[in-house]
């Protein structure tokens, strides 16, 4: 009954096979040697140069790459990677330092992403040496932390910790996780941990001082922050009770009880003028839109106090010498030429006079106030456009 799995190397075998590695290695460079005699004067084309080194060097099977790709392997080749990496010719032991090695290797060539995977090949092959063990989480950990996997570099340097408990690289890397991690507290934990073990460390003693420091910021910064709410919280209650003594009924966009939300603007020139109090008048003041439905065009007024009237913003923008918008150059929009109506929560129509207050207005019965933004809809009296919208409305 044949069998797929490869049968292991004899003691002769392997060291056959090391013998034929070390001619082969050698005759290479003897090779390489007698190119450089015979261009000794000459210009080097085609030979080493900064350029075509590494292409000369995987000319030889020990540094070929080409397995990568998917070529084969050559015998000596294919030889030379079990003796490495076959757990058939290598204890487990064996293979964690192998693959640690070359975790070391790719992290000292910067190649972090590489590490991480060799370090991790290294763990799976389960050695019983703790030391061993030790050095790979806390290798990750290096290779995570410069990736910038800093929860990731963390998890690794607690584990190392419990197979080590002194393991000062761990402890260290784990310092400067919790500080990437904005964990202050966490990582003073961390160093007081490294310093019980050296009270000299340079490293560990600033990384706490630092981490003082920016822990007490972050509570002046939170306590600055709980008072800035409450403070909002209490502006908005004062907002919250002048709206329903004044009896201005509001769209609930969410139901339940009335708050700022549901009076936040949806127009973008009134984001941020959202209806507040004057803080020494005690007044109302609310974002107004004044809608020309005749020529699809609006005003906006950013601060409409309550208790002004229509008339005196209408004067300002209508008024005699004022200077005409580009849609009205014949001025037929003038404070005697023109109606004011606002729209019902059932779409019916409400015309107001121009001598009513905001506040007045607001009160209108059926009138909803929606998104904080009073929408005054304006016309030209008996004008073609005017007579359409009350057809449309039935009025």
């Amino acid at each position: 009954m044949s069998s797929d799995k490869k049968s292991k190397m004899s003691d002769g075998e392997r060291t056959a096979l090391m013998k034929q590695m070390d001619e082969e290695l050698e005759e290479h460079f003897r090779k390489l040697e007698q190119k450089a005699k015979e261009r000794e004067g000459q210009k080097m084309e085609g030979g080493w140069t900064e350029e075509n080194w590494e292409e000369e060097m995987q000319s030889h099977p020990f540094f070929n790459q080409g397995w990568k790709e998917g070529e084969e392997l050559s015998p000596m080749m294919q030889g030379l990677q079990d003796l490495k990496y076959s757990p058939d010719e290598n204890t487990p032991e064996e293979l964690a330092v192998n693959y640690k090695e070359d975790g070391n290797f790719n992290f000292k060539c910067k190649k972090y992403r590489f590490a991480v995977a060799s370090y991790t090949e290294g763990l799976k092959a389960k050695s019983s040496d703790l030391l061993t063990n030790t050095q790979l989480l806390t290798n990750r950990a290096a290779a995570q932390f410069h990736i910038g996997n800093y929860r990731s570099s963390l998890q690794d340097c607690e584990l190392a910790v419990r197979l080590t408990s002194g393991h000062m690289k761990a402890i260290v890397r784990g310092a400067q996780c919790c500080r990437q991690l904005k964990h202050f507290q966490k990582c003073q934990e961390w160093c007081d941990r490294g310093l019980k073990i050296d009270p000299k460390h340079t490293e560990l003693t600033k990384l706490r001082s630092e981490c003082a420091k920016l822990m007490k910021q972050e509570e002046r910064d939170k306590r600055k922050r709980e008072l800035e709410l409450k403070k909002k919280k209490e502006e908005e209650g004062v907002i919250i009770d002048a709206i329903k003594q004044r009896n201005i009924n509001i769209e609930r966009k969410k139901g339940g009880e009335l708050s700022l939300a549901d009076l936040e603007p949806c127009h973008p020139a009134a984001l941020h003028k959202p209806v507040h109090l004057d803080s020494q008048s005690g007044e109302l003041v609310f974002p107004v839109l004044f809608l020309y439905p005749e020529f699809v065009e609006t005003d906006f007024i950013e601060e409409f106090r309550e208790t002004e009237t229509l008339a005196a913003h209408i004067e300002v923008m209508f008024g005699e010498g004022c200077e005409r918008p580009p849609w009205d150059q014949e001025a037929r929009y003038t404070p005697a030429s023109i109606c004011v109506y606002l729209e019902t929560a059932d779409q019916k129509l409400a015309q107001i006079p121009q001598d009513t207050t905001l506040l007045s207005a607001l009160q209108t019965p059926g009138f909803q106030l929606k998104t904080g933004t009073p929408n005054f809809l304006v016309f030209v009296k008996d004008s073609k456009s005017h007579a359409n919208f009350l057809q449309r409305h039935n009025v």
